[in-house]
C-alpha cells in the first residue's frame, strides 16, 4: 500500500476508479496495494474521510465482517479511527479517518533518524495504539513505518484489524516487495500472526526510527527470515531503558514478548490511566501537515478574488454542475461562451489551484468531490440561484 508517503494529498483518479462508493465521494488516490486501493474522499457533509477498496471477490471478505465490527469500536487513543465498512458491495471498502501527515518513513527519509524524547514520544504513541488495538481484541497484522502518520496532533496508527495477510510478496527475480522485516519469527515458522507479532513489530519500529533502516532488511525473502529467526538485531543506536524494552518486544519467543499494556506502562512509569497519558505524550509530536483539503484549497482561492470575481463564482460553478442519469450531482463540460463576462480571471485563479481543468474552449471541475468537500458550494445554494433564475441545472446541494 502506497505509505511511503502517507495521507499526504492524493494523486489523480485512473481510468475504472470509481467516483462515487455509498455515501462517498472520491476525491484521488492515495495509494495502491495487495489488499487494495485507498483514496481520498468525503461525505455528503463535506466531512474528509480514507476510504480503502479492497481487492477480490466481496464474498470472501465476510471473514473478516467480525474484525472491522470490533476495529470500529477499538478507543481513539493514536489511531485513524474505522468510520464504517460495507463488505457486500461490489467493491466492497471501509472508511476511516483521514490523517493530515507523511508516514514516519517519509518523515525520516526527509529529517533522518530520531533520538532523544522524540522517539521516547514515538515509542510512547505507537504503543498506546497499540494497547488500544489489543484491548479491543483486535490485532493489527501489517505494523510497519509505513502504516504509522504523523499527524497534527501526534502519530496515529492506520490500517488495525484489516490485514489478514501480510502485504508481501516474491518477485520473479526472488526479491521482497513489501515490507517482511517487520514480521515476527513465528509467522515464518506457519504461526498465525497473534498480539505477540504486533508488539514485536513495534519494536522493529522504534529501532527503525532510531536508525533510518529497516531491521532485517535483505535483497530476498530468505535471508530476511535468517536475520529474523537467527539474529540478534544492532541496539546500540537505542539509549537506556528505551533499549532494553526494544530487545524484549524482538525476543525470538512470543511468549516471552511484554504485552502492548506493559510496554506502555514500562515508557510512561506508574500511571493510573495509560491510554490518556499516552496519548497525551504522544501528541507532543506536532508535524504540520501541508495537506490541505479540497474545501480547503478551494476557499483559499476564493477570498484570494477581487470582490468582482467572487461575485461570479456562484453562476460558474453552478454552470458546471449537472445531474446523471441517477439524479446525482456530477460535473460537465462547459464552453467557455456558456459563463459570464469576467470568468476568465475566476478560471485562471481555480485552474492554477488544480480545482478547475480546461480543454480547449471548454472547462469542467477536476474533481467531483469537490462538489461536497468545499461548504461553500452547497451551504449557500439557495442564495445564489435567487440572482440565476434561468440556471437549467440542478445544484450542487439537497
Amino acid at each position: 500500500m502506497r505509505r511511503g508517503t502517507g495521507m499526504a494529498g492524493s494523486g489523480e483518479l485512473l481510468p475504472g476508479d470509481p467516483t462515487r462508493l455509498g455515501d462517498y465521494w472520491l476525491a484521488g488516490r492515495l495509494g495502491s496495494g495487495g489488499q487494495g486501493v485507498v483514496y481520498e474522499a468525503y461525505d455528503d457533509d463535506g466531512r474528509r474521510v480514507a476510504v480503502k477498496v479492497l481487492h477480490g471477490d466481496p464474498a470472501l471478505n465476510h471473514g473478516i465482517e467480525r474484525e472491522v465490527n470490533a476495529a470500529e469500536r477499538v478507543a481513539s487513543f493514536c489511531i485513524a479511527k474505522v468510520l464504517g465498512h460495507d463488505l457486500t458491495a461490489a467493491r466492497p471498502y471501509i472508511v476511516s479517518e483521514y490523517i493530515e501527515g507523511p508516514s514516519l518513513r517519509r518523515f525520516l527519509d526527509d529529517r533522518g533518524a530520531l533520538g532523544g524524547t522524540g522517539l521516547h514520544r514515538l515509542a510512547v504513541a505507537v504503543a498506546t495504539a497499540l494497547t488500544s488495538i489489543h484491548e479491543a481484541g483486535v490485532i493489527h497484522r501489517d505494523l510497519k513505518p509505513d502504516n504509522v502518520l504523523l499527524g497534527p496532533d501526534g502519530p496515529r496508527v492506520i490500517d488495525f484489524g484489516i490485514a489478514r495477510t501480510v502485504e508481501m510478496s516474491l518477485t520473479s527475480a526472488g526479491l521482497v516487495a513489501g515490507t517482511p522485516s517487520y514480521m515476527a519469527p513465528e509467522v515464518f515458522t506457519g504461526q498465525r500472526a497473534g498480539m505477540p507479532a504486533d508488539v514485536f513489530a513495534w519494536g522493529a519500529i522504534i529501532l527503525f526510527a532510531a536508525t533510518g533502516r529497516d531491521p532485517f532488511q535483505a535483497d530476498s525473502l530468505g535471508a530476511v527470515m535468517h536475520r529474523i529467526l537467527s539474529l540478534e538485531p544492532d541496539l546500540n543506536d537505542l539509549d537506556s531503558p528505551l533499549r532494553a524494552l526494544v530487545a524484549s518486544a524482538l525476543d525470538k519467543d512470543p511468549a516471552s514478548r511484554p504485552t502492548a499494556r506493559e510496554l506502555l506502562m514500562s515508557l510512561l512509569g506508574g500511571v493510573t490511566d495509560p491510554l490518556t497519558a499516552g496519548a497525551r505524550a504522544a501528541s507532543e509530536i506536532r508535524t504540520p501537515s501541508g495537506d490541505p483539503s479540497l474545501g480547503a484549497r478551494a476557499e483559499d482561492v476564493f477570498v484570494r478574488l477581487a470582490r468582482a470575481s467572487q461575485e461570479l463564482v456562484a453562476e460558474i460553478f453552478l454552470r458546471l454542475v449537472s445531474v446523471d442519469a441517477d439524479s446525482e450531482d456530477t460535473i460537465r463540460r462547459v464552453d467557455r461562451a456558456e459563463l459570464p463576462a469576467g470568468a476568465d480571471d475566476v478560471l485562471a485563479a481555480f485552474t492554477a489551484a488544480g480545482l478547475v481543468t480546461s480543454i480547449g474552449d471548454q472547462v469542467t471541475i477536476s474533481r467531483v468531490a469537490l462538489l461536497r468537500a468545499w461548504p461553500r458550494l452547497h451551504e449557500t445554494e439557495a442564495e445564489w440561484r435567487q440572482y440565476i433564475p434561468d440556471l437549467p441545472y440542478r445544484a450542487v446541494c439537497h
